[in-house]
């Protein structure tokens, strides 16, 4: 079972914080990414359930699913920087996954849109900061797929009127 680094915070909203200013991850950081990205899978899919339009649902599906292939290549950097296989955690095991989805608004969709794009950065600035040219494409990766996370997202804002 992957578990979570004992220096993780407790709350999503927390983590998130934690890793929106990490600029040179740890080893410990990028454990806490993949259990964030995993966490996606669950946390787009909440959301789009709250829609009745399907092209939303499927925008924000694919985002979740998006979001777990990060997940998975934060894994393989871990792999990469350290040797320790730290495979994405199941759903159960995840403390991140939102046990209830909160509904779909303007201004949940709008913070999403930010978020997203903020993750380029982010991720452009770990690729720069770790001495592997393997795992600085698999985060560049990450970052490029960010900016369509929330290019969809904006897409699902138009639609919801």
């Amino acid at each position: 079972m992957t578990t979570l680094p004992a220096s993780a915070p407790a709350t999503t909203g927390a983590a998130f914080a934690h890793i929106n200013a990490v600029t040179a991850p740890t080893i410990d950081d990028l454990k806490l990414m993949v259990f964030l990205e995993a966490s996606g899978v669950k946390s787009y899919g909440g959301i789009a359930a709250h829609s009745d339009n399907a092209e939303i649902r499927a925008l924000l599906e694919a985002n979740g699913r998006e979001e777990l292939a990060h997940a998975h290549r934060v894994s393989k950097v871990i792999k990469l920087l350290s040797g320790e296989d730290f495979p994405p955690p199941a759903d159960a095991d995840n403390p991140y996954v939102p046990a209830v989805s909160p509904p779909l608004t303007r201004a949940l969709l709008e913070g999403i849109v930010k978020a997203e794009h903020g993750g380029e950065n982010l991720y452009e600035s770990w690729a720069q900061s770790v001495n592997n040219a393997e795992a600085a494409a698999l985060l560049r990766q990450n970052g490029k797929e960010e900016i369509e996370h929330g290019d969809r997202a904006a897409k699902a804002l138009a639609l919801l009127g």
